[in-house]
């Protein structure tokens, strides 16, 4: 994994898998899309499915509550935070070999 600020995050490709924070504090699992001139898009892969944010917090209760199953969000959004002290983690192929790995073990392949 290795650590980059905006202004170089901007400039990885589509598709790098990453996560967003300030130092010490780092979090998420996301997938970067299109870079803007100081902003960019992206998917986030520990958000659930939702229409709004009123139904994203309702669905949140309802699988605390009930123990529902809602999948996994699949549209891009944009950052939109223009904070160049933002930093960004990514993760790089041998990474992402390891996290397939893990994820082949749990799935019994």
């Amino acid at each position: 994994m290795r650590i980059y600020t905006k202004k170089e995050f901007l400039k990885l490709p589509e598709g790098t898998f990453f996560a967003k924070g300030v130092q010490w504090c780092i979090d998420g699992f996301c997938i970067k899309g299109e870079s803007l001139e100081n902003d960019f898009y992206y998917t986030n892969l520990i958000s659930i499915d939702s229409f709004d944010s009123r139904q994203l917090a309702d669905r949140q209760e309802e699988m605390l509550e009930k123990g529902t199953s809602y999948p996994l969000e699949e549209s891009e959004i944009r950052d939109g935070m223009f904070d160049d002290e933002d930093i960004f983690l990514a993760f790089e192929k041998y990474d992402l070999i390891k996290i397939k790995e893990h994820i082949n073990k749990f799935l019994g392949e």
